[in-house]
């Protein structure tokens, strides 16, 4: 198990998302606080990965602002990117 410090960056205790700093392998185990997540997908550098459920239409959370919106259920150790996030730039939000 590793640290999930030592391979994302999380600005904000808000955030549902975690960037990683490095790439992460799929099935790598995260360790935060006494919790783990391990990781459903490989994770490339700069990409996101979700740190909790964030069920479909809630709110992407990054830098304790919204991002976007989950298009369908994302669970802790998925990637999080265009196939599972929609924006909301231009949609009066």
């Amino acid at each position: 198990m590793e640290k999930l410090t030592d391979k994302t960056i999380i600005i904000n205790n808000k955030d549902n998302v975690a960037t990683a700093r490095v790439e992460i392998s799929a099935g790598t185990v995260l360790t935060v606080d006494d919790k783990s997540i391990t990781l459903k997908d490989n994770i490339p550098f700069g990409h996101k990965l979700a740190l909790k459920n964030i069920p479909k239409g809630e709110p992407i959370i990054k830098y304790g602002q919204r991002i976007g919106i989950a298009t369908k259920d994302i669970f802790p150790g998925e990637l999080v990117h265009v196939h599972n996030v929609s924006g909301e730039r231009g949609m009066g939000k």
